[in-house]
């Protein structure tokens, strides 16, 4: 159970990647977004993908902390530029830990807009609810013991398949 715990905090709480859902705003949209991780991905790229996912938040807290706790004994330029050190220290590491990850992600995004008092959908909405509930389904047969970890990652692989890749080949 504390094993569980730890991995969560560290890695995020799913295996096979994120998904991010915007709230609904004043204009009454909303923004959803599927990323799904290769199969074979290990803890420590989980640990790096999810610190990287984290850290504009999580880095910003930390910054103003280090500011609160420095700006009294150091001068304020100072400590405002190790501040801003600090924070861009984060995305640079961020990004040179996930680099081999991160080009072979798989991501699907929709948007649901509002207009004129109908829901409008941009981008793949149904192939993006569709993932979303294959993956959640897997994970929960693998919470049950349904699945062991090489069916797990074998139909994780097959989802994964599904979505289209979206990076722009260079000629």
């Amino acid at each position: 159970m504390v094993v569980e715990f730890l991995r969560k905090l560290t890695e995020g709480d799913k295996l096979w990647g994120t998904i991010d859902v915007s709230p609904a705003s004043r204009s009454m949209w909303r923004r959803v977004r599927l990323t799904v991780y290769p199969p074979g991905t290990t803890s420590a790229e989980r640990r790096a993908l999810h610190f990287t996912h984290g850290w504009p938040i999580g880095g910003a807290l930390i910054a103003l902390t280090f500011v609160v706790i420095v700006g009294s004994a150091w001068p304020p330029a100072l400590a405002f530029v190790a501040m801003v050190a600090l924070y861009a220290a984060g995305f640079w590491l961020g990004a040179r830990l996930t680099r081999p990850t991160r080009d072979r992600i798989r991501s699907l995004a929709a948007v649901s807009v509002y207009v004129h008092g109908e829901l409008e959908e941009y981008g793949d909405a149904a192939l993006l609810r569709a993932t979303a509930c294959r993956l959640e389904q897997l994970d929960a047969r693998r919470r049950s013991g349904d699945l062991d970890p090489v069916h797990y990652e074998a139909e994780w692989a097959e989802i994964y398949g599904m979505i289209p890749d979206s990076r722009i080949a260079v000629r």
